[in-house]
């Protein structure tokens, strides 16, 4: 040993650098830590949402079920049932009156369009109720419901 000076200087240095090297390790180690947590909650988040996402799709294909058999048994049922003969008629009647009014003496061709153009001052409730019926009956919800919003939009 030459310089056992130097050996005590080390020694001295390396006591202070592990007084501070300690602390900065520690530090470290918790910020790493918090940073695998942070890490561990956005995946978890992400496959909370993922799940959430696919209960949606699965609920949104039931409700499509559901309508789609509810539109099935109204047609089924519409194999027995006079109601739909009925309906016909009554949906048609102007629009035979109106082909057939020209053969017919007087001026009844502006009188049928105008009373089934008087059907626009009724309610809105009304006509959705009318709407409702014509859909439950054929089967037709489906194509409905896009008409029944946009009237709710004009109002």
């Amino acid at each position: 040993m030459m310089f056992p000076w130097i050996t005590a200087i080390q020694e001295t240095i390396g006591g202070a650098f592990g007084i501070i090297k300690e602390p900065i390790v520690e530090w470290q180690k918790r910020k790493t830590i918090k940073a695998q947590a942070a890490t561990e909650v956005e995946k978890l988040y992400a496959m909370a949402a993922v799940k959430k996402a696919e209960v949606v799709v699965e609920m949104a294909k039931q409700g499509q079920a559901i309508e789609a058999d509810w539109d099935a048994k109204a047609q089924e049922q519409a194999k027995f049932s006079w109601k739909d003969e009925a309906l016909m008629l009554l949906l048609f009647f102007p629009v035979l009156i109106i082909f057939i009014s020209p053969f017919i003496p007087g001026e009844y061709q502006e009188k049928i369009i105008d009373a089934v153009a008087a059907l626009e001052k009724f309610p809105t409730w009304y006509v959705v109720m009318l709407l409702g019926i014509v859909a439950s009956v054929f089967g037709l919800r489906w194509l409905i419901a896009p008409l029944v919003q946009k009237m709710n939009a004009k109002n």
